[in-house]
């Protein structure tokens, strides 16, 4: 039987929702004088740094209101922000490595396929998860998805819009657009210190 990606998208209605669960409902039947809440979506984010790069901040209220899987504002944010100066881009890529990336970050979901075994997933300190793994088939870590603790995701976004992870991966021809100096957050290198995992509350290192 053929498995496929589990996605998992956590919006503010969503947790709200379950927050108004009540413990004395049979199957799907409310208790005497209980009415179904109504919940109004409010926010959205899901992948870090996918709004807040392409986006205008006038149109992330429109975003943070629509489904993740019916958003052509943010779709359109995408493709304009990588095209072309002359079309209002900024980062002046090609329309292979601008569709390649729209196709990865739309719908703005994380991906985590639950099929997937990782045996960094025990051992504290050992990866697990990988920011993108389920939409780049694993070229980012493992092909489980979601984000580990310890996933500079800054870097991989930079990397992705302005760098030459496309076609390092293997997802479009290079295109010689890259501009390096924005490519990178410079925090993957000793110049700050990475989360870790413990065994005690609250399971990760001081903040710095």
């Amino acid at each position: 039987m053929q498995r496929h990606p589990f996605r998992v998208l956590l919006t503010g209605a969503a947790l709200a929702a379950l927050a108004g669960c009540g413990g004395n409902t049979v199957g799907n039947q409310l208790p005497p004088n209980r009415t179904v809440p109504q919940y109004q979506q409010i926010e959205r984010l899901s992948r870090p740094a996918v709004k807040e790069a392409f986006e205008a901040f006038a149109n992330h209220d429109q975003t943070n209101r629509s489904s993740p899987t019916n958003d052509g504002a943010l779709q359109t944010a995408i493709q304009t922000f990588l095209g072309p100066p002359a079309a209002g881009g900024v980062a002046n890529r090609s329309s292979a490595i601008s569709n390649f990336i729209v196709s990865v970050l739309i719908p703005d979901e994380m991906k985590v396929d639950l099929s997937q075994t990782v045996a960094g997933c025990g051992p504290p300190n050992a990866p697990c998860a990988a920011y993108l793994g389920v939409e780049t088939g694993g070229a980012t870590g493992s092909k489980f998805g979601g984000r580990w603790l310890n996933d500079d995701t800054i870097k991989t976004s930079l990397g992705i819009i302005f760098g030459n992870t496309v076609p390092a991966l293997g997802g479009a021809p290079d295109d010689g657009n890259e501009s390096w100096c924005l490519s990178d957050d410079n925090l993957s290198n000793g110049e700050g210190t990475f989360q870790s995992y413990g065994n005690t509350f609250p399971y990760v290192n001081q903040p710095y």
